[in-house]
């Protein structure tokens, strides 16, 4: 399928510090991701884990991840932030040549085929950025003017009156509702988790701008990436992923040694049986979007071969609506105290969660 072959996803849209929360990642963890933009595993280098296994069936979304951790290793911060695509600059295919050493010769061959991509900028890159790009020149032509205001608020309740007295109208409701529905996105965004696997199935767009309400009625605009991607295009430094930060970028180069990259799929991986009661985390963030009720099942028998006796484990959901089956539930201990928690403090509202331990 081509979604599994051309580059995806190249920004991550996940909450690093709800992410930390569900994870509790301990020193000498072993912890398994998938890669998608390469965000998780680059925040996961942040910790005192040991070891980080980063798992796509997307080998692009590796290369991409690859790319990102030669950059931080051989740039310093500001030519790293420009190589991305976060600040100007004139001169990346100039900054490739000093980083392809340190690549993997299938990257680096990705990568010399794919130069434009690099010549503006990797970040955003990735198909969803670049659709969320057009989504946001259309929003600015019609509301440019609400759209400067609401990323100008500095103060909550200043921006809550905002939200109900000018932002949240009938149009914008209707504009989520149309193109948020996989009869009409399946032709434009070949993306199972938007069109496959839907269970709010009448209407997921109406779901999907009411928690962008909730959201911004509890964070500011300017803190929540998926906003700004949503309605600008382009990320703002107030709302910087902790590894585009300095203190990320610094902790980062600290442990890069400590990743391990696989192309393949993560279920045949866990259930074979050298890497059983081996991980002690799992970051496998929304999976379960792209997978029906069956897969979803086996992923979690899969998971569940492979923790530690009390491992953490942490997936999410777009607008999948995946169950835990009655014989696991004892095995899944779930904190849904937490997960309410979480979900209220995820700055990228889009998504549901299901945190705990593995009970063994």
């Amino acid at each position: 399928m081509d979604f599994y072959t051309k580059l995806n996803y190249s920004i991550g849209n996940e909450d690093w510090r709800v992410e930390a929360q569900a994870l509790r990642v301990k020193k000498e963890s072993r912890v398994i991701c998938v890669t998608a933009s390469g965000d998780r595993p680059l925040h996961l280098l942040m910790t005192d884990c040991a070891e980080i296994i980063s798992i796509d069936m997307n080998r692009t979304q590796n290369y991409l991840l690859e790319l990102k951790i030669a950059a931080i290793a051989k740039l310093d911060y500001e030519k790293y932030l420009a190589f991305l695509g976060c600040t100007p600059c004139s001169t990346r295919l100039v900054i490739f040549r000093e980083l392809k050493s340190a690549l993997s010769k299938d990257a680096a061959d990705f990568w010399e085929a794919h130069q434009k991509l690099l010549e503006r900028g990797i970040i955003y890159q990735g198909r969803t950025e670049r659709l969320t790009q057009l989504g946001a020149k259309a929003f600015r032509l019609v509301r440019n003017q609400k759209i400067k205001k609401l990323f100008a608020f500095d103060d909550l309740n200043e921006q809550r009156q905002f939200i109900k007295a000018e932002w949240d109208t009938r149009a914008l409701r209707k504009t989520f509702e149309m193109l948020i529905n996989p009869k009409l996105s399946q032709f434009f965004f070949k993306d199972p988790g938007l069109n496959s696997f839907v269970d709010f199935a009448n209407k997921p767009g109406t779901y999907i701008y009411e928690r962008m309400i909730v959201c911004l009625n509890t964070h500011l605009a300017k803190k929540s990436p998926l906003i700004q991607l949503l309605f600008t295009g382009k990320l703002m430094p107030e709302g910087y992923f902790p590894y585009l930060t300095y203190e990320g970028y610094t902790a980062i180069r600290r442990h890069m040694n400590r990743i391990n990259i696989i192309t393949g799929n993560i279920i045949d991986f866990m259930e074979h049986a050298t890497n059983a009661n081996q991980i002690d985390a799992f970051s496998m963030s929304d999976i379960a979007s792209y997978m029906p009720q069956a897969i979803f099942e086996k992923l979690l028998r899969s998971i569940q071969n492979a923790a530690t006796p009390d491992a953490r484990f942490c997936l999410r959901e777009f607008i999948s609506n995946r169950k835990i089956p009655a014989d696991l539930q004892a095995t899944y201990k779930r904190d849904m105290d937490l997960e309410k928690k979480l979900e209220k403090e995820e700055s990228n509202f889009v998504y549901r969660f299901m945190v705990g331990e593995i009970q063994k």
